[in-house]
């Protein structure tokens, strides 16, 4: 506690005390002043010796002038009349008269222009370099001391010699301060600290923002301020207090002015770049970086120029700064008047930075000595309000990319939605009619190249899957609907679909199921059958002899779950081993060649990789250049006990149901009107047909129906448009979206618009006659 308080009077009250007791004629009377946690600045007019290098001992032996203390040398006269200048040397005394009692006693040194050596009561107990009477003989230093002194009588004689040959100030700048060495000891440890704070915490700033620039949107004006922050820190530890000197105290005297003068000329120039670039439009350029090359040119000057020249150019250099402030100020307001991003941050920050430099500016021109918790809550405002600035943009910036990237991306789904509609109408007809005609017992040649024409039709919709699934797979917008599925009716099915090419490349195509495999199970039927579909077209395509082999494996089973290893094998070309994890990258095939003899888009794999990485299984590969490939992975289902419902049977039962009942077809393309009703109609449904979706509305004021099949894009009125106003009036009738569009937005655009459900085009039959029978049923 007696630590704290004594660290609050070194920080607060010691710029204020001393005022009271001032040097008169080189004697101070503090025998009536309280020095218990107190300290008394050593102000006033000392006894001074002008070109004299004198002794303790022979002091007397001189006549004694008197000049202020502390107070330069340059172009003062002393109080006998001598003129001074800068570059010289000279002896300076000082009498002390002491209370009756004191605490344990120091003296603490600050800056002196440019080396001194001093005595207390004929003894050297400080110096700082070497005190001489030429350039050559003085070596120059700067370090500040606190000294403990022991008292051995009431008077305390000190006497101070200064030279100076290379700096244009010459002389004694800061009091010398007399008190109790506890405050004294606090208030230098705390400048310290509070310099190697404020140093660190601009080092981290600067790091941190150089990071955010490398690593973040690559904005100028991050980088600016980074580079302002890191050379600014220097100076917060090589000027003022000089706290570089307690990690290096033998550090050169003229590297660390030539330092000093750098962080302050550097830095300003970097900061008027800075903010010339967060607000261009609202600055003069030719202005700031005018400031900016006067401060290069300055700079210059502190690296190859004497000491003595460009230790000049301090004074004229803060007026450009007050100038620079003063133009930065409206300059900002300016932009907070325009409501640029972060200006009033900008603002206020320069105002603090203002006030700051006129303080810091009067301390280093006049006697004052500096507050550095003043200062500290300055500096430490200032860089708060930038980092705000920053910040602010920063944040303003993703936000513009965040609304630029959904823009982007609700431009490329409304583009594949589109894309999917225009490819998938015509497709629809196709697999449809292909479909229907099927059924109809055609002739032996004719069911064969009706079956070929159904297998190229749907190859080209699983191509068109493949692009609008990976970006779903991509936006993490992939669907799993787990229905009862039947693996060896939907192996054989697969199988059945390739037959035709493998008959024409006269390759055998196997399907080698376990025995043990229990038949129906909860899966997405869709995937898995795009997952396997993909494999044996690939082994297909890359095979030209031998075999392609679908093979299943029961790994594990119980009563409700079964894993299930599954492999396509082939005799193919193979893959070479460094191509192996290539692959499954999209767009990606063994090699160029590969692409142009074999053709395929690279996604397949790709696909089958998320999907089954998104259900917690992967896909594996073991191949050797032309000994063909295996493929295989590993899925658990969970078993459905019950037994499965005849195809035949459950269409009938269907039909019983839906036979007769009315249905509005809501389609504006022909083709897909009469795909559409030649199954509407072979499920003896009554069918009636609206082109758009006003005329689909009309009806439904005018009719009743047991369910609607809805178009969604269409001419006059869409789809959504027409299901909200018919569900303002109807809200009990089923409506079925027929959508061309696999992505999930649509979908789930659909159910907001307050649709019952959706089929994709091109429909399965089945599918959608099970879909009419479900809502119908419960009519």
């Amino acid at each position: 506690m007696n630590k704290f308080v004594i660290t609050l009077v070194a920080l607060i009250a010691l710029p204020l005390i001393g005022k009271a007791q001032e040097v008169v004629d080189g004697v101070l009377d503090l025998s009536k002043v309280d020095l218990n946690d107190n300290a008394v600045a050593l102000n006033g007019e000392w006894e001074f010796y002008w070109e004299e290098l004198i002794k303790p001992d022979s002091i007397s032996h001189y006549e004694s002038d008197y000049y202020p203390f502390p107070k330069l040398w340059n172009g003062g006269v002393t109080r006998n009349g001598k003129h001074l200048n800068s570059k010289g040397y000279a002896t300076y005394r000082i009498r002390v008269l002491l209370p009756p009692k004191t605490p344990q006693l120091a003296i603490s040194l600050g800056e002196s222009y440019n080396s001194y050596r001093l005595y207390y009561d004929g003894f050297e107990i400080s110096k700082n370099g070497k005190v001489g009477k030429t350039k050559e003989s003085t070596v120059p230093d700067w370090m500040p001391q606190v000294v403990s002194i022991a008292r051995y009588q009431n008077t305390l004689t000190f006497v101070l010699q200064v030279s100076n040959f290379r700096h244009t100030k010459g002389g004694v700048r800061e009091p010398i301060l007399l008190g109790d060495r506890k405050v004294l000891n606090a208030k230098r440890d705390f400048d310290f600290s509070y310099d190697f704070l404020l140093s660190g915490s601009l080092i981290m700033g600067g790091l941190f923002f150089l990071g955010l620039f490398m690593f973040g949107q690559h904005e100028k004006s991050v980088l600016f301020f980074a580079l302002f922050c890191l050379t600014f820190s220097y100076r917060m530890i090589g000027s003022g207090e000089y706290a570089i000197h307690a990690l290096y105290p033998n550090m050169s005297w003229e590297l660390i002015i030539r330092a000093e003068y750098l962080a302050l000329f550097i830095p300003c120039g970097i900061f008027t770049v800075y903010s010339y670039l967060l607000y261009p439009e609202d600055s003069k350029k030719f202005i700031l970086l005018g400031f900016t090359a006067i401060s290069t040119v300055f700079s210059l000057f502190s690296l190859f120029a004497p000491t003595t020249f460009f230790t000049r150019l301090v004074e004229p250099f803060f007026i450009l700064v007050i100038v620079a402030i003063f133009y930065l100020i409206y300059v900002y307001w300016i932009a907070y008047k325009r409501n640029r991003t972060g200006a009033q941050y900008a603002f206020a920050s320069t105002g603090i930075v203002f006030m700051v430099a006129v303080y810091l500016i009067s301390v280093y021109l006049t006697p004052v000595q500096e507050n550095t918790f003043l200062t500290f809550i300055g500096f430490i405002l200032f860089f708060f309000f930038q980092s705000l600035i920053l910040s602010y943009r920063f944040a303003h910036s993703l936000r513009k990319a965040k609304d630029a990237a959904e823009t982007a991306s609700k431009a490329k789904t409304d583009f594949l939605s589109t894309i999917s509609h225009e490819i998938r109408t015509p497709l629809n007809a196709v697999v449809g009619i292909s479909h229907f005609l099927i059924n109809e017992e055609p002739r032996e040649d004719q069911k064969e190249s009706l079956e070929s024409l159904q297998f190229s039709a749907e190859h080209l919709t699983a191509l068109i899957n493949d692009i609008l699934d990976y970006n779903k797979l991509e936006a993490g917008s992939i669907e799993f609907e787990f229905t009862e599925v039947n693996l060896k009716t939907l192996s054989a099915k697969i199988i059945k679909a390739h037959t035709a090419l493998a008959k024409e490349k006269a390759i055998s195509l196997v399907l080698e199921l376990d025995e043990d495999m229990h038949p129906l199970v909860m899966a997405d039927q869709t995937r898995i059958y795009q997952v396997l579909n993909n494999l044996i077209n690939n082994a297909l395509k890359f095979t030209s002899k031998g075999y392609v082999k679908l093979k299943t494996a029961v790994l594990y089973q119980d009563e409700n779950v079964q894993t299930i290893r599954t492999e396509v094998l082939d005799s193919g070309i193979g893959i070479p081993y460094n191509k192996q994890k290539l692959i499954f990258e999209r767009f990606t095939q063994a090699g160029s060649s590969t692409t142009r003899e074999y053709g395929g888009t690279g996604l397949g794999l790709a696909i089958i990789r998320k999907i089954l990485n998104m259900v917690g299984s992967e896909i594996y590969v073991k191949s050797e250049p032309g000994s063909g490939t295996i493929f295989w992975f590993d899925l658990s289902f969970k078993k459905v006990l019950h037994a499965e419902v005849d195809q035949a049977v459950q269409e009938e039962a269907d039909t019983n149901i839906i036979a007769g009942k009315k249905i509005l077809l809501v389609e504006d393309n022909q083709m897909n009107i009469m795909v559409a009703e030649k199954f509407l109609k072979k499920w003896e449904l009554r069918v009636e047909i609206a082109f758009n979706g006003q005329e689909a509305v009309e009806k439904l004021q005018e009719n009743k129906y047991d369910l609607v099949l809805m178009d969604l894009q269409m001419p006059i009125m869409d789809g959504y448009k027409a299901t909200r106003k018919i569900r303002t009036f109807d809200e009990k009738t089923p409506i079925i979206a027929l959508t061309a569009s696999a992505l999930l937005k649509v979908r789930q655009d659909v159910i907001a618009a307050g649709m019952n459900d959706y089929i994709t085009k091109p429909f399965d039959p089945n599918e959608l006659r099970r879909k009419i029978a479900s809502y119908i049923k419960y009519q």
